[in-house]
């Protein structure tokens, strides 16, 4: 049951590595629930807990009401769940209905634009990974969280991407590979703007040369013009009216 938009959005508490997690009162909503599954994974990995027995501990850390009342309502079959299938129940009953397809959609419209491969990549994969931990129809293969990576990465480096025969035998090997070609692609680009400045600050220079005296002197200062030549402006135009 989803509280009201305008109720405060709850906030996901982690202390030390083997210490309960913490679900403080408040409004799930999807990126909440997604704090709130990784670091319920995490509190699996690292607490030494057994895995039939980690979801009382984690269910004993939420605080808001509403779900506090659901799980004691629930409380012995909730705690006999393994956790992906806690997760399950929990975002079906905390989170809008069909928010599955809400993320989905936002899976399948992202695009890379400006940002760096690597950190794009991951955000995809991210929610994508989501949808799997609750056992959603929505999740991707991995074969098809590629495709939606290839069709919509930035234009440059889908045309690096083209030109270059990468070879790639799994997923993690061919996102390694495309996030060189990205970052290959960012030097690139760095050191072209570099000398496109250069190149502007040449011509600049050459034009503020053959400026008459009037216009040269009328110049407001720049950070690379001393006294010492504005001395030597004067001096070789000495006489000029």
């Amino acid at each position: 049951m989803p509280l009201a938009d305008n109720c405060p959005l709850t906030e996901v508490k982690v202390s030390k590595l083997k210490d309960c997690l913490m679900l403080t009162p408040g409004r799930l909503n999807v990126k909440k629930f997604q704090e709130w599954s990784n670091a319920c994974h995490w509190y699996l990995k690292h607490s030494e807990k057994k895995p039939e027995e980690i979801v009382r501990f984690v269910a004993d850390g939420m605080l808001e009401p509403h779900f506090v009342k659901w799980y004691h309502a629930n409380q012995t079959r909730i705690d006999a769940l393994l956790l992906d299938k806690y997760l399950t129940e929990f975002a079906k009953y905390a989170l809008p209905c069909k928010w599955e397809h809400g993320v989905c959609n936002t899976l399948l419209s992202s695009k890379q634009g400006n940002k760096p491969f690597a950190n794009w990549q991951i955000e995809l994969k991210n929610l994508n990974v989501l949808l799997a931990n609750t056992k959603s129809t929505c999740c991707l293969s991995d074969a098809s969280v590629q495709a939606q990576l290839e069709a919509n990465m930035n234009p440059d480096l889908r045309a690096k991407l083209d030109n270059t025969n990468l070879i790639a035998t799994t997923f993690p090997d061919w996102i390694r590979k495309v996030t060189e070609l990205d970052e290959d692609l960012h030097e690139e680009n760095a050191c072209t703007q570099c000398l496109i400045d250069a190149n502007n600050a040449a011509h600049a220079a050459e034009r503020q040369k053959h400026k008459p005296l009037a216009e040269r002197l009328s110049d407001p200062p720049t950070c690379t013009q001393s006294p010492k030549d504005e001395k030597r402006i004067l001096k070789e135009h000495k006489g000029c009216t």
